[in-house]
């Protein structure tokens, strides 16, 4: 991509220590040169209710991390947290940054809406107890989960393991189960490794795909007034305006 034009910085809080670098590969594919990616960090000590109220406490502190940048939007990529508490999270950092905020509960509801999908099965990293959380959001906004499928068989609070989710397991769970129902697949977990073997789950799962990450760069990108066209999800965007045009 082209690195002349305006400079933009995006901010993003992401949990401390995590051991996944797959949101920021995905970030470095999608993102055009001109737009620079800042860092912040809070912590989630376990994958639980109790420990993502935790980390969501801790987001506006961690807004003093951009300091020295100073970001144009910023992104918290936590879809369960967003599913909680969205527009409370969106309210109080843009009222204390003074700049815009996306969330991916929020941006993917609105993301199904403009495509017309209305049934959706979710490949969760998160357990039971959050898995159902993300299921109410989307229920409250007429949006149906007709299948919650759980990547891990064992429950674990344990994040390390959702740092380091097995394609090979992502594979296996879109091999075993049953996607009748539903209009697409969403994959919740930002640590999701789906480039290498998107190919290969297409033709497995035969439905539109979306992830966390594709998500939030569709909507950055937007909100900046960026082309999003180099984008797999665009591809979705575009088949929805064909069709209405097809109506008209």
């Amino acid at each position: 991509m082209e690195k002349s034009g305006k400079k933009y910085v995006v901010g993003v809080i992401n949990v401390r220590n995590t051991k996944s670098s797959v949101m920021e590969e995905e970030f470095a594919v999608g993102f055009p040169d001109n737009v620079e990616i800042v860092m912040a960090y809070a912590p989630l000590e376990l994958v639980s209710y109790d420990g993502l109220m935790g980390f969501l406490d801790a987001l506006p502190g961690a807004l003093d991390q951009f300091i020295d940048k100073d970001p144009d939007i910023i992104i918290v990529p936590s879809l369960t947290g967003s599913a909680i508490k969205g527009y409370e999270i969106v309210n109080i950092l843009e009222q204390r940054s003074g700049r815009p905020v996306i969330v991916p509960a929020l941006e993917t509801k609105k993301c199904f809406k403009t495509l017309g999908i209305r049934q959706i099965a979710i490949v969760s990293a998160f357990g039971v107890e959050l898995g159902l959380l993300e299921q109410l959001f989307f229920r409250n906004h007429d949006i149906e989960v007709t299948n919650l499928i759980n990547i891990f068989d064992e429950p674990s609070e344990d994040r390390l393991r959702i740092d380091q989710v097995d394609s090979a397991l992502i594979l296996e769970k879109a091999r075993k189960e049953d996607f009748r129902g539903a209009q697409a697949v969403f994959f919740d977990s930002p640590t999701y490794k789906l480039r290498p073997i998107i190919e290969e789950l297409k033709s497995l799962i035969k439905l539109p795909l979306f992830s966390v990450n594709q998500i939030i760069i569709y909507s950055a990108l937007k909100r900046l007034g960026l082309p999003a066209d180099h984008l797999p999800i665009a591809e979705y965007y575009r088949e929805e305006e064909e069709r209405r045009q097809s109506r008209v």
